[in-house]
């Protein structure tokens, strides 16, 4: 038999899990940021690392968990961006995009890519993604300072 839970309990359980998950996620946020600045290279606004980086910082994930070989819904979505936005808005080739996400081949690019487009067309939900993730990158662009 479960213990009684009062309705004031329920409700202040369920902010308390709320604030844990914020705070989980701003943690995560935060490692992306000091990752991005710790870069010995020099990281332009278009470039691709910096697309990768702005995408892994807007979806709260992790760079490895962006590569890595996995098919979860997040990460997938997370790839597409990367790719539609490094392909269709910044020209970069779908073998230079294949390298930085984990060495994928070009053609798995440009099938993300066409995907992104017919995703682009039917989701408003991703579509404000994507305009959010541009509109970060070319107007709150921060240097990395070395």
């Amino acid at each position: 038999m479960q213990p009684h839970v009062s309705q004031q309990m329920q409700s202040e359980i369920n902010r308390l899990r709320r604030v844990v998950v914020h705070q989980e996620r701003e943690i995560t946020r935060l490692k992306n940021i000091i990752n991005y600045r710790a870069l010995d290279h020099n990281v332009t606004p278009m470039s691709i690392e910096c697309v990768i980086h702005h995408v892994c910082t807007f979806y709260n994930m992790s760079l490895q968990a962006l590569v890595e070989k996995n098919r979860e819904g997040d990460r997938i979505v997370a790839r597409m961006a990367v790719a539609w936005i490094s392909n269709r808005r910044y020209k970069h080739t779908f073998r230079a995009i294949g390298i930085k996400l984990s060495h994928r081949d070009h053609s798995t690019i440009m099938n993300a890519c066409d995907k992104a487009d017919e995703y682009l067309s039917t989701n408003k939900a991703f579509k404000r993604h994507i305009d959010m993730i541009i509109n970060t990158i070319e107007h709150e662009f921060v240097p990395v300072s070395n």
